[in-house]
């Protein structure tokens, strides 16, 4: 999935959610089940999925790509600079670039390429801001990407983007032509004329 130029700038405004106090029996179980699994996360870490409805969170690049590996792989991670530098750039280059990490109003911590299962990339990007981000964004006349709280993450193939369907990450956009089907969630974004909703076009 290529971002795409948006024909109208807004404001962005990210779900936010309620959590459960307490759960049933079969969740406490689950929960145990959870706390199983994030034993293996990079550093120790569970934020890179979130389970209470929120939006899925990391802290690093190393729980970005875990959390990848759970649905559409990520392999061979290596940071922007680097791919940007590599001879694979040429043939399919990667969202943004490494002049991005120097520009504050991006804020955006770092960015990195990693290859899913299909063996296409996948541009990871960790933001130190992502109402700053998203502005940027706007600002700039771009759409169309994946976001979490406060990652993002733009496949640049369109099964990939698919199979994120069920990850948590939503779809950010700011095309005034962009049409939801009904049934789909349609949440504001942090900027007027743009919107989040878990409906991703192929």
């Amino acid at each position: 999935m290529r971002i795409k130029r948006a024909l109208t700038v807004g404001a962005l405004l990210l779900m936010s959610t309620s959590v459960a106090a307490c759960g049933s029996d079969d969740d406490k179980g689950k929960s145990s089940e959870k706390a199983s699994a994030e034993a293996g996360k990079p550093g120790g870490e569970a934020d890179a999925e979130e389970t209470s409805g929120g939006l899925p969170s990391a802290s690093d690049m190393a729980s970005i790509e875990y959390f990848l590996n759970q649905s559409v792989g990520c392999l061979d991670l290596m940071t922007g600079r680097d791919y940007d530098n590599s001879s694979l750039a040429e043939r399919e280059p990667a969202w943004g670039d490494s002049d991005m990490l120097k520009n504050p109003a991006w804020a955006i911590k770092e960015r990195a390429v990693c290859k899913d299962k299909y063996d296409d990339i996948v541009t990871l990007v960790l933001t130190s801001d992502m109402k700053q981000f998203q502005t940027t964004m706007k600002e700039k006349g771009y759409s169309g990407i994946l976001v979490g709280k406060d990652f993002a993450v733009d496949p640049d193939d369109g099964q990939t983007t698919q199979d994120l369907k069920t990850s948590g990450l939503v779809y950010l956009s700011c095309d005034p032509e962009f049409e939801i089907p009904s049934g789909y969630k349609q949440e504001p974004a942090l900027v007027d004329g743009c919107l989040l909703t878990d409906h991703f076009p192929s």
